[in-house]
């Protein structure tokens, strides 16, 4: 080393770093996973298994280890192959999330909202909203152990920038639609409100029980405001609203009661117990594989085990199905089954192979007990009056299905983007809230192609409020109780700012529009959504290539959060 460099130096970090003294200097396990770029070729399978952050996003696959431990990154064609089979099983899971929304989940939603006389708008801020959701955040208590709440944050906005925008306008280009007020006018106040209190909380970088605690009481707020609002205008007999028309899959409507008897039932199949379980498990009928072209008939072929394994998971709810789906053979299947695929997937990896034997007995011998009641309380040709509950069932737990695919994608989206070298801040925005909303993508444009267009535009006004509200304040409960504190440092990055500032604008932008077209959704509000959407990613952009630099309270390029916490290293 250099005689002239002296320790003040070493210490104001004003001279270069050297690869292969790096290690000595800084802890492997406190770098940024990003550093992995930073390292000799033949260290790189050290790095990734001492580096915790490079584990932060595996789900049940390790990707990172996978690609510089199994394969060897210093040979270009065999790791460009890795790359392009991740990317494939990429679009493998995206295609079972779509397989999943399309067949299932939509169809219990509507069931539900039905059968709860749930307008539209209420049908999408709540049970939509929640069913996207609700496995997500919940999610959380598992997968979140870090201090550092820049991408969570980040990824709670970008998400909701992009359904405000680009999901808002993909439903209004399928077709244009009137607007209630009574509940769009109260959401999109709700939204504004929310992007600048959020911001606030976070750019002062301390949380603490109050502002956590109103983050869940201005949810319940908000319910409460649009529940009540929406009941006092939607009065039966004054105009109706609470009935959602069903449709089939091209849109038409058609009566319920066709189908609610067994009527409608093939005679061979319903003779026996046998018959029922046939009925369930057929996926396709016959003449519809013969009509279909070929791509179609692929597709069915190849679905088949997909379908099968759902099908003795979760019950189907459909109203275009004889029942409307009840089959009780196949439920009693799913109840003994999916509380043990439950606790499997949920508690594998956090208790002792012993403790998760006794649970799965326990929940063997609950579920012998509930199936003893439900073979007790209804019959083979006719649904059970708690069929509603079924439908609950059907939406959570294929929810909770999606969830599993939906984060072993994001993970596997994680693992790419260090190795493309993104920011954190950009990923968090772009790639990761993409990848969080395919089930909101397939599953609002699939309610607006059947003409649901209402219930899928409510949802995507309605998620934003509930990911921050009860999302940040799940993240904020987790981080007390695990450091045992009622104050918490927090910080929104480079890029928390922006999305708070695009979020206020593009639903100011909506209010604006409505009122302008006298609440008429149409194809201009869509274009103009669209046009601010591709803005934001332009700007993401610029900062991610440093053209301009990020609004916030984190000027570290590399979002190195355990660098900022080092005393006299953070810079203003």
């Amino acid at each position: 080393m250099d005689p002239a460099v002296t320790l003040l130096d070493l210490a104001q970090n004003s001279t270069p770093h050297y690869e292969a003294h790096q290690n000595i200097f800084v802890s492997l396990r406190a770098q940024p996973c990003s550093n992995v770029h930073s390292v000799l070729e033949d260290e790189r399978c050290l790095f990734v298994r001492e580096t915790e952050e490079c584990r932060e996003s595996m789900h049940y696959l390790d990707y990172m280890h996978f690609v510089y431990c199994i394969v060897d990154s210093s040979n270009v064609l065999l790791f460009t192959s890795a790359i392009v089979a991740l990317l494939l099983f990429v679009l493998l899971l995206g295609t079972l999330i779509y397989h999943l929304c399309v067949t299932r989940y939509v169809d219990s939603v509507l069931y539900v909202a039905k059968s709860w006389r749930l307008n539209e708008y209420i049908a999408g801020v709540t049970l939509l909203t929640y069913g996207n959701g609700l496995a997500q955040v919940l999610s959380e208590l598992k997968h979140h152990t870090s201090g550092d709440t820049e991408l969570i944050y980040n990824q709670y906005l970008g998400t909701a920038v992009y359904q405000v925008s680009f999901l808002a306008a993909l439903v209004i280009w399928t077709g244009s639609f009137a607007i209630y007020p009574e509940v769009i006018v109260p959401n999109l106040i709700s939204l504004m409100i929310v992007s600048l209190l959020v911001e606030e909380f976070m750019y002062d970088e301390q949380v603490g029980i109050v502002q956590t605690t109103a983050l869940g009481v201005l949810y319940l707020a908000f319910l409460g405001a649009l529940y009540t609002t929406a009941r006092v205008m939607d009065r039966e007999g004054i105009r109706s609203r609470s009935q959602i028309d069903i449709r089939d899959a091209d849109g038409k409507v058609f009566d319920t009661n066709l189908t609610a008897t067994v009527g409608n039932v093939d005679q061979e199949q319903s003779a026996s117990w046998l018959g029922h379980v046939w009925q369930g498990l057929r996926t396709f009928r016959e003449e519809d594989f013969r009509v279909a072209p070929w791509y179609r008939q692929v597709y069915l072929l190849c679905s088949i085990p997909v379908e099968v394994v759902a099908v003795l998971l979760l019950p189907k709810v459909n109203f275009a199905l004889p029942l409307h789906g009840w089959n009780k053979c196949l439920f009693i299947v799913n109840l003994i089954l999916f509380p043990l695929f439950l606790i499997g997937t949920a508690l594998v990896d956090m208790i002792s192979s012993d403790n998760l034997g006794w649970i799965c007995l326990g929940s063997l011998i609950g579920s012998a007990c509930f199936s003893v009641i439900v073979c007790s309380t209804s019959c083979y040709d006719r649904k059970p009056p708690f069929f509603t509950c079924i439908g609950l069932f059907a939406i959570f737990g294929t929810s909770y299905v999606i969830m599993l695919l939906s984060y072993e994608l994001i993970a596997i989206l994680e693992a790419l983007s260090i190795i493309a070298n993104v920011s954190s801040a950009s990923f968090a925005i772009t790639i990761l809230a993409w990848g969080s909303c395919w089930i909101d993508l397939i599953t609002l444009r699939t309610l607006a192609v059947r003409g649901y267009s209402r219930l899928g535009f409510a949802a995507c006004l309605g998620a934003p409020v509930f990911n921050i509200l009860i999302g940040l304040c799940t993240v904020f409960c987790v981080q007390m109780i695990r450091s045992g504190t009622t104050q918490i440092h927090v910080r929104d990055g480079t890029s928390g700012p922006t999305c708070a500032i695009y979020l206020f604008v593009t639903s100011m932008t909506i209010l604006l529009s409505v009122l302008f077209t006298r609440f008429e959704a149409r194809k201009s509000i869509a274009f103009c959504l669209t046009t601010l959407y591709v803005t934001f990613l332009a700007y993401v952009a610029f900062c991610e290539f440093e053209v301009t630099h990020g609004y916030g309270t984190d000027h570290n390029d590399d979002g190195e959060y355990f660098l900022d916490r080092v005393p006299g290293r953070r810079e203003h």
